[in-house]
C-alpha cells in the first residue's frame, strides 16, 4: 500500500505522538528512531498496561495497519542491530 500525502502526514503525528507518550517512561527519540510503530505500540502497551480488556493492542495494531498498511511494521535496520552469523545467544541463567 502506496502512502499518499495525507496518510504519510498522519502516520508522522501518529510516530511523533508514540514518542511522545513514551519519553515519559525515559525513552529518548534516539532510542526509538530506529523502531517501527508496531514496535512503539507494543512498547507503550507494556508500560502503561491494559485497562480493562486485552484485546485493545490488536484492536490499535489492527486499525493502523488497515490505515498504514506495511508502513506500520517498517523499520530502520541499525548496523549494530542486526544479528550476524555466528551469534551465538548468551546462556540463560536461572
Amino acid at each position: 500500500m502506496e502512502l499518499t500525502e495525507d496518510k504519510k502526514k498522519a502516520f508522522a503525528e501518529v510516530r511523533r505522538t508514540l514518542y511522545v507518550r513514551l519519553k515519559n517512561f525515559s525513552f529518548t527519540e534516539e532510542m526509538l528512531d530506529d523502531k517501527s510503530c508496531f514496535q512503539l505500540v507494543t512498547l507503550l502497551f507494556l508500560v502503561v498496561g491494559h485497562t480493562n480488556y486485552l484485546s485493545t493492542m490488536t484492536c490499535t495494531c489492527r486499525t493502523m495497519e488497515e490505515l498504514f498498511g506495511d508502513a506500520f511494521y517498517d523499520r530502520v535496520e541499525k548496523p549494530e542491530n542486526i544479528v550476524r552469523e555466528g551469534h551465538e545467544p548468551k546462556p540463560v541463567v536461572h
